[in-house]
């Protein structure tokens, strides 16, 4: 079985599918993956250009940006998500990733959510497709998905892949949105690339450790450095990964609790810290839960508002909006440091809830069935 693994040329987008592609290798599947040229050398395995290479995902992100700006409330969730994706990215993507699907013939092509033109792609070329939830479903994605099955003249939705494999627990579920696809449910498993855990990290601990990260699209030198000095201004030693548009000198000078790096191996440094402090990333959110910490969660857009209300909904975060009092972080810190903090304790409950779920192991052997010889 050869299976192709395509991804929008994002870390956030990309990196959830490696757990899969992992287990796929180990049922002994060929597997290659379909991205941007510049994230093929952080993958244990083949990658190809999975979209233009004059075009990044951040050309993207920053025309959104510009058109919230210009239409400032007036600006729904809904057809941002459609802007983005339909018309922002995938036109970028679709004749990319024809020409793959027609060079490679996989068995199977396995596309991350927001991927769409990947999903026409193999509509078009008419290979068995099955897509990756990287957020939860919610009703714009129906939308987006029947926009989508429209210009390849599918006759539904529910057309443009065999099942939705959905590594999102049921907390982080829309009770009132469903998928035109058939779900399989997987556990999430973080992954990032092979790397040094931080050697203080393994040191014996002399203050509460938290790790700060804003992802990578959405940090700001100003941003992380408030927070962490709030944090550091709580008794916290902190971690910082700036991400890889931010040099850790444009922080400035900073206090001997608070450690900068540019990007660090998160799946391996979790279990090492107490608290982790973010932008509210489906990624980080499950990471962070499947280690059993609380979290503080600072949304600034796309889906972390959606992540932030429902992780607090079951009492495992605190929110600190956009806009939030000075102190606010140094606060929430304080509070979720203590052994016996609540939202550390509903952290652990909803980490078994996780654990429960289906192995990628599992999934793959699925996949592997379903496209034996009939």
């Amino acid at each position: 079985m050869k299976v192709v693994l395509a991804s929008l040329p994002a870390f956030g987008h990309l990196y959830p599918l490696v757990p899969l592609a992992l287990a796929l290798e180990r049922t002994g599947a060929e597997v290659v993956f379909a991205t941007g040229e510049e994230l093929a050398s952080r993958l244990p395995a083949r990658a190809v250009p999975g979209a233009e290479e004059s075009w990044s995902f951040s050309d993207a992100t920053s025309e959104i940006a510009r058109r919230v700006e210009q239409l400032g409330k007036a600006a729904s969730d809904e057809g941002l998500g459609q802007t983005l994706f339909v018309e922002l990215c995938a036109p970028h993507v679709v004749d990319v990733m024809t020409g793959v699907l027609e060079r490679e013939r996989p068995d199977l092509v396995v596309f991350e959510q927001s991927n769409v033109g990947a999903a026409m792609a193999a509509h078009t070329t008419g290979i068995r497709a099955f897509c990756l939830a990287i957020v939860g479903w919610g009703r714009q994605w129906s939308t987006i998905y029947e926009t989508v099955a429209a210009m390849v003249h599918a006759p539904v939705a529910g057309a443009m892949a065999e099942g939705l494999i959905d590594p999102h627990p049921p907390f982080l579920a829309d009770v009132d949105a469903t998928p035109p696809f058939p779900t399989m449910a997987m556990r999430p498993t973080a992954w990032s690339p092979d790397g040094p855990v931080q050697p203080w990290l393994l040191e014996p601990r002399r203050a509460p450790r938290v790790y700060l990260t804003m992802g990578t699209v959405f940090g700001s030198v100003g941003l992380l450095r408030a927070a962490a000095l709030e944090i550091a201004g709580s008794g916290c030693d902190v971690l910082v990964a700036t991400g890889p548009g931010i040099e850790p000198s444009a922080l400035g000078d900073m206090p001997a609790a608070v450690h900068v790096e540019q990007e660090v191996p998160q799946a391996q440094l979790l279990p090492h810290v107490d608290l982790v402090v973010h932008h509210g990333g489906t990624g980080t959110v499950i990471g962070s839960l499947a280690s059993g910490l609380p979290q503080i969660v600072m949304p600034q857009g796309a889906d972390q508002f959606w992540n932030a209300d429902h992780l607090a909904a079951a009492g495992a975060c605190r929110i600190v909006p956009p806009g939030a009092p000075p102190g606010s972080i140094a606060a929430a810190a304080i509070a979720l440091t203590t052994q016996h903090a609540p939202e550390r304790e509903a952290a652990r409950r909803l980490g078994a809830v996780i654990a429960a779920m289906p192995s990628p192991d599992a999934v793959a052997q699925q996949l592997a069935e379903l496209t034996q010889p009939r």
